[in-house]
This record gives structure tokens, C-alpha cells and sequence, in this order.
């Protein structure tokens, strides 16, 4: 691809420069932030019940940044996809609310999964691009 030209995402939609940028800035910001609420998901969920009690809040708050992370990736991009990132990020806040952390992996990794692929189209379009 040469300057200007477009990749496309899943969704059959032209992906911009500009918006590879946003996307890949962005899905660099979620991805650790996904691997941040897991590592912390398992330490809460080792923890005995008044530490237990004590770092629930912080986790929820965290998955939260996290979740409105994804929020203002989808409106930068315009990329439905990250609704779906954001439901995943909300179904492992289920969990935490729900008092049971380490059930919180199975939802991140597939939230981590999607952001990932995200993620590398946008460096695909990038690197085509000689932007990267």
C-alpha cells in the first residue's frame, strides 16, 4: 500500500492512517491494562477474606479505567469492535462484584485477544504505510 491508501477491518470498513494510529495507541493502552487487572485479579483472589475486602475496590476501579479505556477507543476509531472488548472487561467486572476475581481470566484473555488483533491490523496499516 502507498501513502494514503487503507487497509479494512472486520467489518469491511476502510481503516485510515489516522486511524491505525488511534487504534494501535489505543490497543497498546488496553492490552497492558488488561494484563495489569488480571495480575492484580490474582493476587486479590489469593488474598484472605479482609484483604480480600480491603483490595476488591481497587481492582473494580482499575477494571473500570480499563473498561472506559476501551470506551474512548471505540469513539476515537469509530470501531465497533471495541463494544465487544467492552463487554468482556464488563462480564469480569461481574465477577468482581460477584466476589470471585480469579474467575476474571477467562473474560480478560478473550477482552486481550480481540484488542490484540485490533492492535496489529493497525500496525499492518501502519507499517504498509512506512509509518512503522
Amino acid at each position: 500500500m502507498k501513502s494514503g491508501e487503507s487497509g479494512q477491518n472486520e467489518d469491511a470498513r476502510p481503516i485510515d492512517v489516522k486511524q491505525a494510529v488511534a487504534a494501535y495507541a489505543q490497543s497498546e493502552k488496553v492490552k497492558s491494562g488488561l494484563i495489569w487487572v488480571c495480575q492484580v485479579a490474582e493476587q486479590v483472589a489469593i488474598m484472605d477474606d479482609p484483604g480480600r475486602a480491603q483490595a476488591l475496590p481497587l481492582l473494580k476501579t482499575l477494571a473500570h479505567l480499563v473498561a472506559d479505556e476501551a470506551i474512548l477507543a471505540g469513539r476515537v476509531t469509530a470501531d465497533r469492535r471495541w463494544q465487544a472488548i467492552g463487554q468482556k472487561i464488563n462480564m469480569a467486572l461481574v465477577m468482581i462484584n460477584s466476589g470471585v476475581p480469579q474467575e476474571t481470566a477467562f473474560h480478560l484473555t478473550q477482552a486481550l485477544a480481540r484488542v490484540t488483533a485490533i492492535g496489529g491490523q493497525a500496525a499492518s496499516v501502519l507499517k504498509d504505510n512506512g509509518l512503522f
